[in-house]
């Protein structure tokens, strides 16, 4: 772990946030990645500015534990220049009335590359309509095998996953002989467990 201190309230006691997955110290999960996974399909995460720094947010967890991944942050400025970098074969993850579900896809069908918008419901869905060149890509979507377990963030509805949930989901039917991809969900839970421990004893702290 790289930590920096930081001043917290004006002065007052100080804490260290880890530059790798700008997480305060005592929760960091830097040290959770033994060996980054060795996806084929690449992996651009388009992420709404307001995710980076965001303490739960997902799309660290790729950045730290997919070999073959992007992490761009989606500006009004920059949505061009994303565009024409896009490799062929790329697909869109991302529900809409034309998406194909990658279940029901056979192996000379799938994307060699995908796109994946990382932020709230609101965020992606600003996202996408902020960038018209993502409607022109192939859209499919992944079959949930089960129900998000983002505990500390309250899903739209039923079916939703975070960021993280959806490529480890969706990388496991393109390529299902890749190994690891279970640890990058075990890394989430264990993430989120230590959230929510730490809010509670913050909880706690005020009370007594």
């Amino acid at each position: 772990m790289n930590a920096t201190d930081s001043i917290e309230n004006e002065g007052e006691s100080f804490r260290q946030e880890c530059y790798d997955c700008f997480r305060a110290a005592s929760v960091c999960i830097c040290h959770r990645f033994e060996r980054k996974v060795q996806n084929q399909t690449g992996v651009i995460v388009l992420q709404h500015h307001r995710e980076v720094t965001h303490p739960i947010g997902t799309a660290r967890i790729a950045r730290l534990g997919l070999e073959t991944v992007e992490v761009r942050i989606a500006h009004r400025h920059n949505g061009l220049a994303v565009a024409e970098s896009v490799p062929a074969r790329t697909a869109l993850l991302y529900p809409s009335s034309k998406a194909k579900t990658l279940d029901d896809l056979g192996a000379q069908q799938m994307p060699e590359h995908l796109i994946v918008l990382d932020g709230t419901w609101s965020q992606a869905m600003a996202m996408y309509k902020s960038n018209l060149w993502l409607s022109e890509l192939p859209h499919v979507i992944v079959k949930p095998q089960e129900e998000s377990n983002y505990r500390i963030r309250r899903q739209p509805k039923s079916g939703c996953l975070s960021t993280i949930e959806a490529l480890v989901q969706t990388l496991k039917v393109i390529e299902p002989q890749t190994e690891g991809m279970d640890g990058l969900s075990k890394i989430f839970s264990d993430m989120i467990d230590d959230q929510m421990a730490r809010e509670q004893a913050a909880r706690e702290a005020k009370i007594s």
